[in-house]
């Protein structure tokens, strides 16, 4: 028996409870097979909008696989985020007054845990108070014991076969973690800067340099000017001096310098700057180093006393003084410039020379290059794989390395002469390589990039390196839906190792989705203060109606500017579907059995092709992943064809004994066959609606078939709703009650079917006359298909009223059509609006000169 009122809640959680406790997300065995993992959200976080849209998207996918037979499986599980984490419990700790290197790195990994055991279910519960079916009894972590052996036995085969290697590099320094991060890693930042024009001494004369980061002349071992540079032609080869640490260098040319910057001199800082670095190691200079890991000025003897110590910007004031006093600072001007900041810490990186451990990329990219040029692996949009060839096509070595505490602690153990061992622990290293107790090895201090982890996802999540069953049947994937954000962090070295270490792709497809905006089109961000919480839309509307308006709107590839006002009108969808049910219910309990393979009535052939054709559509859509195009057909022959159509006619076909068995059989069928449909979009209140009609639970059900009546519909229903409408539109039109029953006439024969119907719902009255107007008197014409119904204007309106309200209206319209044109032939607003409001702006001139042709079409028929 279904509730008087939607309570959404209520259903929700009455349904995510039965689903989970029966285990309906576990795969069901069939020779068809569908595998999904998450990408795995942060340990730490909370769902935000863009996990919404994520998850929803792929439980759309799942549930409508599983109920078309396939054998499904969504992973779940979490990402242990690193540098995040550690940073989270870190300020924990320091609110106690505590820091991390008080309790020492075994004490702080264990606090990590224990936060981790008790805050880190936080993702998967709000995912379950959406209803997302993923098998819970598969959640994985990055960090659970499994996936570690996956990542020490990924980490040692490539370091065995001259993938991994520890070099001296320079790389991103984040002074405030103390750690490398990645290229990847690294936002730039456009900042008002300065530009510093410092004089290096020459013979006899100054040159003319200018920098953006003058701390770093502490550093300096070069000047260097173009080649074909003819000011500086007799200077190459000899030297200049560094101010203030009065360093003697060589002046050097090099094809890197751009005689347009500045004065067409720069200095050579090896140490602390990339292009630097290169040029020094081409032209084997010195290299020293003056700002120490912390961001701090060296102590070192070649440095000024009251340097030493200070902090890099607050040595940059002290060193520009310094300049301004001996003479040597030209001018300082405003420049724009591209901080490089942490996407973590949001401090600015300093480049820097350490010791890492690096994967060596180009091999590895050249299969997983190949994998997408052959469309081994497809891109949804292709548009997107532009952009994965892009970074693969100039991949640079990964610095794998992170000098934090949690996280992959490296398996790499040193001797006292620094000989490194690779292997799962330190006892299997003493046995391989017969090194006795005496000999101290030490373990290696860093830990692993989180997307090292994050890159074995597809396969460690499936139980590998052990040969288990999950890996041979849902292996390589068949779909990863992902942000176009993390395609080179994540997507790229999944494949790059999927290939390497299972000899085949990860996944066959790639749905690649957008952004979730605020109604404006902007990034949701805290200091917007436009972030909204999806938890609390759930909480509001109901998390059906959270999942719809995200579904419907989401085109692949496509930002998503979301307005709450989508999920207002999906919860008003939802009490529809509820009503909906009831009505269903009200004509269809206790129907008999009734065979659907020939059809009498127009009206039931109609919706049955309707449905059919909307079926196919859905299918095909849903094939190519258009899944917002594939709901948005569905909502309107829902909501248009089926609710406010079909029932009306279903009424009075029920009313009439000779057609009330098989309309009952069909208004049933076609109900609960769209609410199959419906289902992955609104599990929870189509499940609640089938229950009602059936026994066995909807999730465990089959997609519909479409019935293949074979019976054409000759498109009179089609004239009958055109018909109706237009009738209901000219009362609206002119404020006559809709109840009102209106005298219409025609002389042609009207079949009894579309009789009943029309004078039922459109409230009129046919007369089987030919109509003839008296002199001078107004008609109006209504016309659709073969109908053709005639109606004296005169005896329901007055017609010069009307006739002035019309001339005023078409005024109106000539107006806002006028606004339209100059618009639309605006240079300006066609070159710099965005497509959908130049989209919007056509529209709206459409559907003015529509209006405007129907009035000037009535106002004809009015006689004027």
């Amino acid at each position: 028996m279904q509730d008087e009122t939607y309570e959404p809640l209520a259903i929700e959680k009455k349904w995510q409870e039965s689903w989970e406790s029966a285990n309906k997300f576990v795969p069901v065995g069939s020779d068809k097979k569908f595998s999904i993992v998450i990408p795995p959200p942060n340990v730490t976080g909370s769902l935000h909008m863009g996990h919404a849209l994520e998850h929803s998207i792929i439980d759309v996918i799942t549930r409508i696989k599983r109920l078309q037979g396939y054998e499904t499986l969504w992973v779940p599980g979490t990402d242990h985020a690193g540098i995040i984490t550690q940073l989270l419990v870190e300020n924990e700790l320091s609110e106690k007054g505590v820091q991390k290197e008080d309790i020492g790195r075994e004490n702080f990994i264990s606090k990590v845990w224990e936060w981790k055991e008790k805050s880190g279910e936080n993702i998967s519960t709000q995912m379950r108070k959406l209803g997302m079916s993923c098998d819970w009894s598969r959640e994985r972590f990055t960090m659970d014991e499994g996936l570690s052996t996956a990542v020490r036995e990924v980490f040692i085969k490539l370091y065995k076969d001259g993938l991994i290697y520890k070099g001296t590099r320079m790389v991103n320094w984040d002074t405030e973690l103390m750690s490398a991060v990645s290229d990847l890693e690294v936002t730039l930042n456009p900042e008002k800067g300065k530009l510093w024009s410092i004089k290096y001494k020459t013979e006899g004369s100054f040159l003319t340099i200018s920098t953006t980061r003058p701390e770093t002349l502490l550093g300096d071992t070069a000047v260097a000017v173009n080649p074909d540079d003819e000011r500086y032609k007799n200077l190459i080869g000899k030297t200049a001096i560094v101010p203030l640490v009065n360093r003697e260098v060589p002046i050097i040319a090099d094809e890197y310098v751009d005689p347009e910057f500045g004065s067409g001199c720069v200095k050579i800082t090896p140490s602390h700057d990339f292009n630097d670095y290169e040029i020094g190691e081409k032209h084997k200079l010195e290299f020293i180093q003056c700002i120490d890991l912390d961001g701090k000025i060296r102590n070192e003897d070649f440095i000024p006393e009251n340097l030493r110590g200070k902090d890099r910007f607050e040595a940059r004031k002290l060193i520009v003084n310094e300049l301004m006093k001996l003479e040597q600072l030209e001018k300082e001007e405003d420049y724009d410039i591209q901080l490089p900041k942490g996407d973590r810490s949001k401090s600015i990186l300093e480049p820097m020379i350490t010791e890492q451990w690096f994967v060596k990329t180009e091999t590895l990219a050249k299969k997983a290059i190949k994998a997408v040029e052959t469309e081994e692996i497809k891109f949804v949009p292709k548009n997107w794989e532009k952009t994965y060839f892009e970074w693969m096509y100039n991949i640079q070595d990964w610095c794998i390395s992170r000098q934090i505490w949690w996280g992959h602690r490296i398996p790499a153990w040193y001797d006292e002469e620094n000989n490194i061992y690779v292997g799962n622990t330190e006892q299997e290293i003493r046995e391989k390589n017969n090194l006795s107790k005496e000999t101290k090895l030490r373990q290696d201090e860093d830990v692993l990039d989180t997307w090292f982890s994050s890159a074995l996802w597809p396969f460690s999540t499936l139980g590998w390196p052990k040969d288990s069953e999950d890996l041979s049947n849902y292996y390589p994937t068949s779909l990863l839906v992902v942000g176009f954000d993390i395609i080179f962090f994540w997507v790229a070295r999944m494949i790059m190792m999927g290939i390497n270490f299972q000899k085949d792709i990860p996944f066959k497809d790639i749905l690649v989705h957008g952004l979730v905006r605020d109604s404006k089109g902007r990034k949701m961000s805290k200091s917007l203060g436009n972030t909204i919480d999806p938890l609390e839309l759930s909480d509001k509307h109901g998390a059906d109606a959270l999942r719809f308006s995200l579904v419907e709107k989401a085109s692949p590839g496509q930002d998503v500017p979301f307005d709450e006002e989508w999920t207002i009108a999906a919860k008003k969808f939802g009490n529809k579907i509820w009503n909906a049910s009831k009505f269903v219910h009200i004509y269809t309990d206790g129907k008999e059995t009734n065979d659907l393979s020939t059809i009498e009535c127009e009206e039931n052939k109609w919706i049955i092709n309707k449905f059919d054709a909307v079926l196919d559509e859905f299918n095909s859509l849903f094939e190519k992943y258009k899944i917002s195009d594939a709901y948005k057909l569905l909502y309107n022959f829902l909501w248009s064809d089926l609710f406010d159509w079909y029932f009306e006619f279903s009424k009075n076909l029920i009313e009439n004994e000779n057609h009330k068995s098989e309309t009952m059989e069909v208004l049933n069928s076609v109900f609960l066959k769209s609410i199959k449909i419906l289902n992955p979009a609104m599990p929870h209140i189509t499940e609640e609606v089938w229950e009602t009609f059936d026994d066995e639970v909807l999730i465990s059900n089959k997609w519909p078939e479409k019935y293949n009546i074979n019976e054409d519909n000759d498109g009179s229903v089609e004239d009958l709703k055109n018909m109706i409408s237009k009738i209901r539109n000219f009362k609206a039109t002119y404020q006559i009650k809709i109840n009102t029953k209106l005298k219409i006439y025609s002389d042609i024969e009207i079949e009894d079917w579309f009789k009943s119907q029309f004078e039922s719902l459109a409230k009129v009255e046919i007369q089987k006359d030919t109509f003839t107007p008296k002199e001078g008197e107004a008609v109006l014409h209504f016309h659709a298909g073969n109908y053709d119904f005639v109606l004296s204007a005169e005896e329901y309106i007055d017609i010069e009223v009307e006739i002035k309200k019309l001339n005023k209206k078409i005024n109106e319209i000539e107006k806002s059509i006028e606004i339209s044109n100059k618009r639309l032939e605006n240079e300006k607003f066609m070159k710099n609006a965005k497509p959908e409001l130049i989209d919007e702006e056509k529209s709206n001139k459409e559907a003015l000169e529509m209006e405007l042709s129907v009035i000037k079409e009535t106002l004809k028929e009015l006689g004027n």
